[in-house]
């Protein structure tokens, strides 16, 4: 057995580094002069998905990924819509790790 990540699991790490980033970036500080809280719930579960795509374990990053597309919903008129990339791509990023797990070494 391999210490190393498989290249699937790498490109989940990506997606979910990119997506925290991109959250942080545009809900907590774009524009708001300050710490926008309404961007804490979107963060908070992209944080998770990245700690289950590191731990590199599909059910934490599916919760994770959940509170994301949860807070696009809940919180549509302020900053859902610009959580809605974020939540695509930690989808797709689960998807590719939970692909990962399936595959035989």
């Amino acid at each position: 057995m391999s210490s190393g990540r498989s290249h699937a699991e790498k490109i989940a790490v990506t997606i979910a580094a990119l997506a925290t980033a991109w959250l942080i970036g545009a809900t907590l500080f774009y524009k708001s002069g300050g710490v926008n809280t309404s961007g804490l719930l979107p963060v908070t579960g992209s944080l998770i998905g990245l700690w289950g795509a590191v731990r590199t374990d599909p059910r934490l990053m599916w919760f994770g990924t959940g509170v994301v597309v949860l807070s696009v919903v809940l919180l549509v008129f302020s900053v859902g819509l610009v959580v809605v990339p974020a939540a695509v791509a930690l989808v797709l990023g689960s998807l590719v790790l939970k692909s990962a797990q399936a595959e035989p070494e």
